[in-house]
């Protein structure tokens, strides 16, 4: 049985239509509650101190926001492994629905270096909490 060819096409882009979706929904979500990127990345204690709508008193300066470098190779670590997952995913797609007759398939064989990669992203945020805590 064939796939009409309207249904492959919204089958093999369901990942991405999916992913962009969820980008502006996340985006618009941020953008509703007064968010950016900038606050994320920044230290706990200054997202606390700016979610209990506290605001410093006249006689004391406002704390300097500390940003974390960590935090933004954890968060490009996880966005390239978000899109390398909708790719593949993608790929694969196309592969079953349209390359019927096609011997070769999705050989992940040398992958295991890129996910080592991304996961290496992580390892600096990592050891940055862990020395907050001295456990």
């Amino acid at each position: 049985m064939e796939t009409p060819q309207w249904l492959g096409i919204v089958i093999v882009l369901a990942p991405i239509i999916i992913f962009i979706l969820t980008m502006i929904v996340v985006r618009a979500r941020l953008k509703d509650q007064n968010v950016s990127l900038a606050d994320l990345l920044a230290e706990t204690e200054i997202e606390l101190q700016k979610q209990s709508g506290t605001p410093p008193t006249s006689g004391q300066p406002a704390t300097p926001v500390k940003r974390s470098a960590s935090r933004l190779i954890l968060f490009l670590s996880g966005v390239t492994s978000l899109i390398l997952g909708v790719c593949i995913t993608t790929f694969y797609f196309y592969m079953n629905i349209y390359c019927i007759s096609c011997t070769g398939g999705l050989d992940l064989s040398d992958f295991t270096n890129v996910i080592l990669a991304l996961g290496i992203g992580v390892v600096p945020y990592s050891v940055n909490q862990v020395k907050k805590f001295k456990l």
